[in-house]
């Protein structure tokens, strides 16, 4: 005879499923053949106690005070400690249990924070790896799809076709919105059209400018002078620094970073 099993009701209270438990197991022992349960009496146990053990587990209680809530109250009681300390030379039983208490609490807050710092930068980790993942697939699909862009125009420019037509769509060719400059001679290029981008300290223009004959090209570079599109190269005050050379308006200041060990 298999074992009578009644279905789970919620919400139970603990006592209510000891019962039920109970009841339970007296049937599975009277059904039980050759001391072996039966698959469903072992499932519906299970249940039991699953369901049991959530009601009585015992949940710890939040703290809501912050680091900094504890941390200014640790101050405190450290004052009032060194206070009795030089009034009466000992410190109250109550007192030392407090502070105690209060640095049990500051260690399980610095363990829970350590935890969501690790938490959040093993989510960064996902994260980035995933976004690295993406672009190379993006990558992939963007050289995939020129290549076929490309394959298709050489189809259609080879047979004269303007369009490609399918059932569902249709591919057309059409001229771009500006022209594309192609260079077939760079020799042949008169010099005025060639430029390059060369660095000056403002110190180094200066005296390139003052060398040279009143003209439109002195005028011009005199006032890029003035402009304020000028932008300090931190790495040659950082190395003039270093280097102990005086530098007056900057300074190098070493800070503090925090970090999970």
């Amino acid at each position: 005879m298999a074992a009578a099993v009644l279905p789970l009701q919620s919400p139970e209270s603990a006592l209510e499923l000891g019962k039920r438990l109970v009841s339970l197991l007296e049937d599975v022992e009277r059904d039980a053949a050759g001391g072996q349960l039966a698959e469903t009496a072992r499932e519906h146990l299970a249940d039991l106690v699953e369901a049991l053990r959530r009601r009585l587990a015992v949940k710890a209680s939040r703290d809501p005070r912050s680091l900094f809530d504890l941390d200014e109250r640790l101050i405190e009681l450290m004052d009032q400690a060194e206070e009795a300390a030089s009034e009466e030379n000992v410190i109250p039983q109550e007192l030392v249990q407090e502070i105690n208490d209060y640095f049990e609490a500051f260690r399980t807050k610095v363990d829970k924070i350590a935890g969501y710092w690790r938490w959040q930068e093993s989510i960064a980790d996902i994260c980035g790896k995933e976004s690295e993942r993406l672009d190379a697939r993006k990558k992939a699909a963007d050289g995939r799809l020129s290549r076929l862009k490309n394959m298709l125009l050489a189809f259609m420019m080879a047979r004269g076709l303007k369009k490609l037509e399918g059932e569902k769509a249709s591919i057309g060719m059409q001229p771009n919105s500006a022209a594309s400059l192609v260079i077939d001679d760079p020799l042949q290029i008169g010099e005025r059209f060639f430029e390059s981008s060369i660095r000056f300290t403002k110190t180094e223009l200066q005296e390139i400018v003052y060398q040279l004959a009143d003209g439109e090209l002195r005028h011009r570079l005199e006032a890029s002078l003035k402009g304020d599109d000028w932008e300090i190269n931190n790495s040659a005050v950082r190395y003039g620094i270093a280097n102990a050379a005086t530098i007056s308006g900057a300074r190098l200041v070493k800070g503090n970073h925090v970090r999970l060990r």
